[in-house]
């Protein structure tokens, strides 16, 4: 006597359950692969903003530490311990303190800063000490003194504009002409 029955449209229990791993095995397989993509990428994103922020940590005013900052919302939104660290340090640095309290602000920023990196290295299963991160940034020298260089530069363009204004304006209050350009 046969143990097995036919269920459904003359199929057998082991037949139906062959028909449904061959049409459901290939979805689920490609479910799981798009899921483990997806978490891939956005672990390449997060530490791809965690290094523009630690390459330019002790260096506020580069471009690439401003794109990271501004990232951080986005490649680590559900990851609370660095959103709220992401946010102490917001405050801080949007906060001006008057000409006595400069120092001290500036070390409390430096500590936000330190915190939000360190949040992120854990969140990425980094193992760098917090003390590590604070005081382990590195700048050569010539690249200091020719950022330095450039903003002195920045810096005196309003002074050379307005001489070359008052100039101008000498010239013409004494009734000399300028140079005709046209040859």
């Amino acid at each position: 006597m046969e143990q097995s029955e036919t269920l459904y449209f003359g199929l057998k229990l082991y037949e139906i359950l062959t028909l449904f791993a061959i049409m459901v095995g290939p979805i689920v397989a490609v479910g799981i692969t798009v899921a483990t993509e997806a978490r891939r990428r956005l672990k390449e994103q997060q530490i791809q903003t965690l290094r523009m922020l630690m390459s330019t940590r002790h260096l506020p005013s580069d471009a690439a530490y401003s794109t990271a900052i501004n990232l951080i919302p986005v490649e680590f939104n559900g990851v609370r311990t660095v959103m709220e660290a992401w946010t102490a340090y917001i405050e801080k640095i949007r906060f001006y303190p008057s000409a006595e309290a400069m120092a001290s602000h500036q070390e409390e920023i430096l500590n936000k800063q330190t915190k939000l990196i360190f949040s992120m290295t854990q969140h990425l299963g980094y193992s760098l000490a917090e003390s590590d991160i604070q005081i382990s940034a590195y700048a050569a020298k010539g690249f200091i003194d020719r950022d330095n260089l450039h903003l002195t530069a920045l810096q005196a363009w309003p002074r050379i504009a307005a001489t070359l204004e008052a100039q101008t304006q000498f010239i013409q209050a004494q009734g000399m002409n300028l140079p005709d350009k046209s040859g």
